[in-house]
C-alpha cells in the first residue's frame, strides 16, 4: 500500500486503534500513526503499535483500562490495566 493522493489520514489509514477508559469515566479513542510522515511510501504496523504503547505508559494509572485493537479485523491485540499489560488466557 503506497500513500494515497493527499497523504495518510488517521481514521481512514490507521492499522490499529487504542481505546482508553479513564477512572473518571471518560473514554478516548486514539488511532495509530503507522507512518513517519504524511507522504511515507509504506505503513509500518510496529511503529504505530510502539506509539500507542507509549501513550498507554504516559496515561499510566490515570487510565483504568486500555485496549489496542486491530482496526481491520476488530480483534484485540493487547490489553492494559492501570498501565500494566494483562496476559490473555488462552484456555478461554
Amino acid at each position: 500500500m503506497t500513500a494515497p493522493q493527499g497523504g495518510w489520514k488517521l481514521k481512514r489509514d490507521s492499522l490499529s486503534k487504542l481505546l482508553i477508559y479513564f477512572k473518571d469515566g471518560n473514554v478516548r479513542t486514539l488511532w495509530s500513526l503507522d507512518w513517519k510522515h504524511k507522504y511515507s511510501k509504506f505503513l509500518d504496523r510496529n511503529l504505530g503499535l510502539a506509539r500507542l504503547r507509549k501513550k498507554v505508559t504516559e496515561y499510566g494509572t490515570k487510565a483504568d483500562a486500555a485496549i489496542i485493537y486491530d482496526k481491520q479485523t476488530g480483534n484485540e491485540i493487547e490489553k492494559y490495566f492501570e498501565g500494566t499489560p494483562v496476559k490473555k488466557d488462552v484456555n478461554v
